[in-house]
């Protein structure tokens, strides 16, 4: 039995996307939507919010990470200007709103849920920054590797 060519061809490329793919995803995958009804729906379209409105943003996480050992998944979000939700003034001059339980184990997918609100954003757009990660730990317990999935998204205040 012969098989010809164009089959091969064909074989290789789908292997080659396969490759790419899981490469593309890296160890920590996370996937931003946003509610402006307290959670009933959920949008991955950047919200258009007058100053003041709440918007529930959720980071849903993926770990695809084979290190044994790795400390605890924290995630925060920030940006330049001061919001009425921000829990912390940054040294550099930004503002960063943490989880109220701004740490999970890492040994387990999840998400998380926090309630912007807007109160304090001048007109305009607004662009935030979700940083989530966690350290890869050595064997001795120390962390040695950071992995984060950091990812921009943007606010429009009318």
């Amino acid at each position: 039995m012969r098989v010809d060519r164009s089959f091969w061809c064909k074989c290789l490329t789908f292997f080659t996307g396969c490759v790419a793919s899981v490469a593309l995803c890296g160890p920590l995958d996370a996937r931003l939507t946003f509610s402006q009804d307290g959670g009933k729906s959920w949008s991955g379209e950047f919200p258009t919010v007058v100053s003041g409105a709440v918007i529930r943003v959720r980071a849903a996480y993926t770990i695809a990470d084979s290190w044994e050992k790795r400390d605890v998944i924290c995630a925060s979000i920030h940006t330049d200007m001061p919001f009425a939700s921000h829990t912390k003034k940054l040294d550099h001059g930004g503002y960063m709103q943490r989880h109220p339980q701004y740490w999970r184990s890492s040994l387990e997918n999840g998400a998380y849920v926090w309630d912007l609100n807007t109160g304090g954003l001048s007109l305009g757009t607004h662009v935030f920054m979700l940083d989530i990660g966690y350290w890869r730990q050595n064997e001795k317990g120390k962390g040695c590797e950071y992995i984060t999935d950091s990812q921009p998204f943007y606010i429009w205040v009318k």
